[in-house]
């Protein structure tokens, strides 16, 4: 009998003002839930038959009576794409998935605060939320000053028994060599996003054998906190030896996992540390993980990852909406999360060129009140998306800094609204009577979206040439902002405290936005020192909800699309598990450090365990 996962939703009430109009009906088929599947009447021997009664029950840490969590078992996983690498100064530290189980760091993502919890954090973001963070490798840490942060390391964690390193304790200096080395490695991300001069001013000290000391200008201070987060310690020996653990047969670490094998394209294979330290937080007696072993299997093509997950030769799956409702038709004793969306198309338009229509804010809303969002949401995606996702995504961790559309001034609301009337009225305001023509970059997958975006200016007398280049020459394009007039491009909402999609300087800003008022909002959070925490949360929420929102919105510096869901898939037998993407910062994949397997309900489903 399969234990039953409830997904906290904290939002319903900002679900229901997503859509004019909307009833309680609407509000019930846009929650964001964990569907778990009606049980099945099921024919089994008397040998088989296991009672609730039968099931060891423990007191979990929120005090909740739950099944007692099973070691053991082999989870799979499929992958699109091979892992990138094995070192976080030669390949993007998010892209580098097993060091989320070999090596530990500093902080991680508390998993009480998770759907699997109290419900603050749905883990699916990748900002770094302080309120929602807990000790890995620390114990605790100290903020003296505001260029200060003094990290207290547990005692007694080790390394794997594997030479160099031989199973030595971890202790503050390998932490000060990590970090350290992050920075001077010419090729790390760490080292190119932040110039000679303030990686000058960054102190990395050992003052004793578990304390480890960090100094910063204060300038860089909340920099600096995602930084002690996404560093993972590895042993000063392995470099010294090998000179970076970049081939993964060099991998040393003290995390829940070993990597014990690894075939290129094809498959790579990480097996329980026997010697592991840390307690999982939901069940302080137990030592993490459950698992005896992670196997991810790298299947490019999608219709065969789909396949695996029907026949159970994979327990999980991330699917778009295309291929999400189909997979709950044909497959309904799977679980699954709809989730919502923490990005969405945006187009963009050169504000830099004032020769261009889009420098006049009539010709933004009109083009803007001349889309058919809702139209778009319930027959493009099938009723998976909403229309309004930006500039901040409507997810538990932000929920308190999104504006409902119904919330926001009355010209906002128009915007949002399909007003083809209204739209042709400004463009004749702005000066074209008869509409104007224009063109957009995009890829030949947003052209099937910028179709039906064209159908509708085609009404007000816009005309737009979509221009589609190939995936490599559209990405340059976008990275270098060169796009002559109009281009389609993906706005990521989860990032708040980073702001980049308005910053001049960040590619993510694509309509090259210089806006004084923004600008303003931009220097004042980025003055905060400290993590985004406390009264720098407070603030932000503020100046997003009160202040960046309503203005970002009337003046239509880029449009919104609407954000489709998410699908993610697992089996039944796989526990404690509620959809989560990420525990912590950019930590893909590691929520496998937590969960554990039903193997009894494995066998009956599969006949293997």
């Amino acid at each position: 009998m399969r234990s039953k996962i409830v997904w906290l939703v904290v939002s319903c009430l900002m679900v229901a003002a997503l859509v004019l109009g909307s009833c309680a009906a609407a509000v019930t088929e846009e929650e964001e839930e964990v569907v778990i599947p009606e049980e099945e009447e099921e024919v089994v021997t008397e040998e088989e038959v296991v009672t609730e009664e039968e099931k060891e029950m423990v007191q979990d840490a929120l005090g909740r009576m739950v099944e007692k969590p099973q070691y053991g078992g082999v989870f799979n996983m499929a992958l699109s794409t091979d892992i990138r690498g094995f070192d976080e100064t030669t390949t993007y530290p998010w892209m580098c998935y097993t060091l989320n189980f070999t090596n530990d760091e500093m902080m991680t993502g508390n998993w009480l605060s998770g759907p699997g919890g109290t419900g603050e954090a749905s883990w699916r973001t990748t900002e770094l939320m302080y309120d929602f963070q807990t000790g890995s490798l620390a114990k605790s840490f100290e903020l003296p000053d505001n260029e200060t942060i003094i990290f207290h390391l547990h005692e007694g964690v080790h390394f794997i028994d594997k030479p160099p390193v031989n199973g030595r304790e971890l202790v503050a200096e390998d932490f000060v060599f990590s970090l350290q080395r992050i920075f001077d490695v010419l090729s790390s991300y760490m080292h190119i996003s932040f110039t000679e001069e303030e990686r000058a001013t960054i102190s990395i000290t050992a003052p004793d054998k578990y304390t480890a000391v960090v100094k910063f200008a204060a300038k860089i201070s909340r920099s600096m906190f995602e930084v002690s987060d996404f560093c993972r310690v590895i042993a000063p020996e392995v470099v010294e030896q090998y000179g970076d653990t970049e081939d993964w047969k060099n991998s040393v670490g003290s995390g829940p996992f070993v990597l014990i094998d690894y075939i290129p394209m094809s498959s790579f294979t990480l097996e329980r540390n026997p010697d592991y330290w840390r307690k999982h937080p939901l069940y302080p007696e137990d030592t993490m993980p459950y698992l005896d072993g992670i196997k991810f299997l790298v299947i490019p093509d999608l219709s065969t990852r789909i396949s695996a997950l029907r026949t159970g030769k994979v327990g999980y799956l991330g699917l778009g909406w295309e291929d999400g409702e189909g997979v709950i038709a044909s497959n309904p004793e799977l679980e699954y999360l709809r989730g919502r969306p923490g990005s969405c198309s945006m187009l963009h338009f050169r504000l830099d060129k004032p020769e261009l229509p889009f420098s006049d804010i009539k010709v933004r809303q009109a083009l803007a009140m001349g889309i058919d969002n809702q139209a778009i949401a319930d027959e493009y995606y099938g009723g998976n998306a909403l229309i309004h996702t930006y500039p901040v995504a409507p997810v538990a961790e932000f929920i308190d800094m999104y504006n409902p559309v119904e919330e926001l001034p009355e010209v906002v609301q128009e915007l949002y609204g399909y007003h083809p009337e209204k739209a042709k009225q400004l463009l004749a305001e702005a000066g074209y009577p008869n509409g104007f023509q224009t063109k957009i970059t995009c890829t030949a997958t947003g052209a099937d979206l910028l179709a039906i975006v064209k159908a509708d200016w085609e009404k007000i007398g816009v005309i737009m040439e979509l221009a589609p280049l190939d995936s490599a020459v559209f990405t340059g394009m976008a990275m270098g902002r060169r796009y002559p007039e109009m281009i389609i491009y993906t706005s990521t909402n989860t990032l708040p405290s980073k702001m980049t999609q308005f910053r001049p300087e960040f590619f993510p800003n694509q309509s090259k936005v210089d806006d004084p008022f923004v600008n303003k909002l931009w220097n004042e959070l980025d003055a905060m020192p400290g993590p985004m925490t406390g009264a720098n949360w407070d603030r932000m929420v503020e100046i997003y909800r009160d202040e960046l929102n309503p203005y970002v919105l009337e003046q239509v510096f880029a449009i919104e699309l609407p954000g489709a869901f998410s699908y993610v898939f697992w089996q039944p037998w796989l526990e404690d598990y509620n959809g989560e993407s990420a525990i912590g910062y950019f930590n893909s994949y590691n929520w496998l450090n937590y969960v554990w397997l039903d193997l009894d309900l494995k066998y009956e489903m599969t006949g293997k365990r």
